[in-house]
């Protein structure tokens, strides 16, 4: 039985942020955005599994909140090159690899 649900089945931060808002008008417990916190992190470097060098770092984050862009950099474990060019990620991913 495969546990791990596919990348399709995610929420994206947009909804999780608008779900958030609403528990924080009705509770004292108080939930920030998490796509406010990704883009507080735009510029840094994270470890992602789906890079040939396992490392990242963050450029930017859509307007709608649910895609990040990435690019590979030299990790300082390995001699893998970075593969060129920018990626488009779902930002929950990203949110995972940089914030939880």
């Amino acid at each position: 039985m495969n546990l791990i649900k596919p990348l399709r089945d995610m929420i994206n931060l947009s909804v999780i942020d608008r779900m958030n808002e609403q528990l924080n008008s009705i509770t004292t417990t108080q939930v920030g955005s998490k796509i406010d916190e990704l883009r507080s992190m735009i510029g840094k470097r994270f470890s992602d599994n789906y890079s040939s060098t396992l490392n990242s770092v963050l450029l930017s984050i859509s307007d709608c909140g649910n895609v990040a862009v990435t690019a590979e950099v030299p990790s300082e474990y390995n001699n893998v090159k970075p593969a060129a060019g920018v990626k488009r990620t779902p930002s929950w991913l990203v949110w995972n690899a940089m914030c939880s």
